[in-house]
């Protein structure tokens, strides 16, 4: 992975870094980090061919929101920046910081470089937006906590856990940056999403049961919801009725599965909520443009 190139510009001391915990592996560097500065100053962050995710974490000193800007040294173009934040690869950051102690999970990655995600163009530079240094995403804050806790207390098959919770994490960062739905007909002001945690439930009980009927309706009931109206508050809230948004799910389950060789087809087909699978293969084959057999062997090569 291309290490963070970090340059203070404006600042009498550079900051400290010090990493406790980290996890690095082709495509991804994963690191628990506490950063100290004594003082105020500008730097500059370059990520190279590496995107990064920052989530700060509990345990840090800091008065006020450190800020930052994609496009300008000029501080007074600078914005607060929200606990989680991401900037593309190949971005010039620039941040402005205050005296002060934080802790932060750091997640660089290259999409590129993760399975299948290879397959894809990730052309961020035309999509960079200021969005990018708040990011209000429940769900995405949930996988980063999570990679913080495997990073910090490694389980069984640590990897391939981690692969996995990347890639769906590449996969929403591009819905939402990259592949944003174009519709002529823009929503009303006041449509009704799903919150936080209703959406948090969603994700969890897709993971978790490989019915697809029965899925629905249990997330129906453990939103408090009807059926239609959690439909609906699922296509204001990720562009896909619930149903098209729980068949995509199955499907970024299924890629992460097939990375293990010891599961059979039919076994990844089942686990990922797949009646069979002959359907699982003609769902895959629909989408990828290849076989779960040949996604799986690209992979392993």
């Amino acid at each position: 992975m291309s290490a963070i190139h970090y340059s203070e510009y404006d600042c009498e001391a550079s900051g400290n870094f010090l990493t406790e915990a980290s996890l690095a592996r082709q495509g991804f560097e994963i690191r628990v980090e506490k950063a100290q500065w004594s003082g105020s100053g500008t730097a500059l962050i370059e990520t190279g061919n590496s995107c990064l995710l920052r989530l700060m974490l509990p345990a840090g000193v800091q008065s006020k929101p450190n800020c930052g800007s994609f496009s300008s040294h000029d501080t007074r173009h600078f914005q607060p920046l929200g606990k989680l934040l991401f900037i593309p690869h190949g971005t010039a950051f620039h941040l402005r910081h205050d005296a002060c102690d934080q802790k932060a999970l750091v997640c660089l990655f290259d999409p590129n470089s993760l399975g299948v995600l290879g397959s894809y163009r990730w052309n961020w530079q035309d999509n960079v937006s200021e969005a990018m240094l708040n990011l209000q995403s429940g769900y995405l804050q949930t996988y980063l906590q999570r990679l913080a806790e495997e990073v910090t207390n490694p389980g069984f098959a640590s990897e391939l856990q981690t692969e996995c919770l990347l890639t769906s994490i590449a996969l929403d960062l591009r819905r939402e940056f990259i592949d944003a739905p174009e519709t002529s007909v823009s929503p009303p002001i006041n449509a009704e999403k799903l919150s936080p945690r209703q959406f948090n439930i969603l994700r969890e009980l897709l993971d978790t049961t490989s019915d697809e009927g029965r899925s629905l309706r249990d997330l129906a009931l453990a939103c408090d919801l009807p059926l239609r109206t959690l439909s609906s508050r699922c296509k204001n809230t990720t562009g896909m009725t619930l149903r098209q948004y729980a068949a995509q799910h199955r499907l970024q389950k299924a890629m992460a599965l097939l990375a293990d060789p010891r599961l059979m087809i039919k076994q990844v087909a089942y686990e990922a909520g797949f009646t069979n699978a002959a359907a699982f293969s003609a769902a895959f084959r629909k989408e990828m443009g290849i076989t779960p057999e040949e996604f799986r062997h690209q992979r392993q090569r």
